[in-house]
């Protein structure tokens, strides 16, 4: 393992390198808060295809100083993303980005299509219309700010309830393991804060909004642009049960691009890439095989 420090406009993110140093690149992007413990199982799956992983960290969910509003759109951090993987040597790189992650993935497969040779996408955002309920409520200031405040522990309840789906809710070992590293740190909180305020509807549509259901990745989505990445390999892996970013964004992304591949785990919540690891990288590498780099098997069975 090798750690990069990554200084661009004014902030220091962290890139974590894994794997055999000639490998393709894979960049990882992981989701709200995280680092690399929730993408842990699909990492050393890239890894043992041969990939050499760079772990992108975004300001404030590994080093400070924390995201600034201003700076924290999706097409801004997908500019970060990209200047930080530019720094370090990465040219082109399959993307593997899970919930936020896989949304600047997205973002900057639209900004610079020339850099993804692929796409693994985990319960990605940036795709539909709506997030879970309690977003609207992270989005008004006051309640916002007493939400999304730094914590110790994160909730048993909340876990179980919103985040993990039936098939893991009851495995006691699972729920204390994650809760184990569930930690918020006032620069992580700041970065959250950050990225909800600034990719957040405008003021008269949210008032529009604030008696209905949905409409919280209006600001950010890119679904009425999704055909654009017909041609690219993608991969879309999902969980029936994810109460965050709702599954039937799976059937709008492979309804604009037909050749993506879609699957969705049964029972799993929004932690699918821990709750069924195996499940999703077993997809992952027979989508590198038959999407990907097809000739290296083929040339392996000659």
């Amino acid at each position: 393992m090798a750690n990069a420090i990554v200084e661009h406009d004014g902030y220091r993110i962290r890139v974590r390198t894994h794997g055999p140093a000639g490998g393709p690149a894979a960049v990882v992007l992981p989701g709200m808060g995280d680092t690399d413990f929730t993408l842990a199982p699909q990492i050393r799956a890239m890894r043992r295809l041969g990939y050499r992983t760079y772990v992108i960290e975004l300001p404030g969910f590994g080093l400070a100083p924390a995201l600034r509003k201003e700076t924290a759109r999706f097409s801004q951090l997908a500019d970060l993303v990209l200047a930080a993987a530019k720094e370090v040597g990465v040219r082109r790189a399959v993307i593997l980005g899970h919930s936020l992650g896989g949304g600047i993935a997205l973002h900057i497969a639209e900004r610079d299509p020339s850099f993804v040779a692929g796409l693994v996408l985990l319960a990605p955002a940036a795709v539909g219309r709506s997030l879970v309920w309690t977003y609207k409520l992270f989005c008004l200031p006051l309640f916002g700010r007493a939400l999304l405040r730094p914590y110790r522990r994160g909730s048993r309840r909340y876990l179980r309830y919103f985040l993990v789906g039936s098939g893991r809710r009851d495995d006691d070992e699972f729920v204390d393991r994650v809760l184990r590293r569930d930690r918020s740190a006032p620069a992580k909180t700041r970065s959250m804060r950050a990225i909800v305020w600034a990719n957040q509807p405008s003021w008269r549509r949210r008032l529009l909004l604030l008696p209905l259901p949905g409409g919280e990745q209006l600001a950010f989505t890119l679904r009425d642009r999704l055909a654009t990445f017909t041609g690219i390999p993608t991969l879309v892996l999902w969980g029936s049960e994810d109460r965050v970013i709702s599954a039937r964004d799976a059937a709008t992304l492979h309804a604009a691009i037909p050749d993506a591949e879609v699957h969705i785990a049964r029972g799993a919540g929004h932690l699918l890439p821990l709750e069924a690891s195996a499940w999703a990288n077993e997809r992952i590498a027979s989508f590198d095989a038959r999407r990907l780099r097809p000739a290296r098997v083929t040339r392996r069975s000659a």
